[in-house]
């Protein structure tokens, strides 16, 4: 009886860990930081939180871009699982708690104190289970990016 206990309970950790996979982030600059919060379904819409840190030595004004930049210019996209490209008016941002914008949203971000962002994706397929890749760029001429194809990037975000 022990051993199928034990059995039961293995099989049971490795099934969580392999639900649980990890979220991997890559920043576009060694002065940034981005920790994911969660992502969660809202009707159509996928939400995901996170926190941005100015890690320089100085305040810095921050622009989250979203999926649409300006002049029709691209910026952030999002690829699901099913194959799915989200991109101009689909993708939206905000930092703090300003309007969500799927142009940009900016802020002064302080040296080394995370500040809450959001970003949404706007009528996800209802198959889709998993944000496969989410390039969510940023601007910030204080940090020397000055590119909007710079992103931080976040993959195998999952979401419920």
């Amino acid at each position: 009886m022990k051993k199928l206990i034990l059995a039961v309970s293995a099989l049971l950790a490795m099934t969580i860990a392999a639900e649980a996979q990890q979220i991997s982030v890559t920043s576009p600059s060694q002065a940034l930081k981005l920790e994911f919060r969660g992502a969660k379904a809202v009707a159509s819409d996928v939400e995901l939180t996170f926190l941005v840190t100015n890690l320089s030595e100085n305040e810095a004004v921050i622009n989250l871009v979203g999926g649409q930049y300006q002049n029709g210019a691209s910026g952030s996209v999002v690829y699901d699982n099913e194959g799915n490209i989200y991109e101009h008016t689909d993708v939206i941002v905000a930092v703090g708690k300003k309007a969500l914008t799927e142009q940009y949203s900016a802020g002064s971000f302080p040296s080394n104190v995370p500040v809450k962002c959001h970003l949404v994706v706007k009528n996800v397929d209802s198959y889709a289970t998993t944000l496969a890749k989410v390039k969510l760029c940023v601007l910030s001429p204080q940090l020397g990016i000055t590119n909007t194809g710079i992103c931080f990037e976040l993959n195998n975000v999952k979401f419920k």
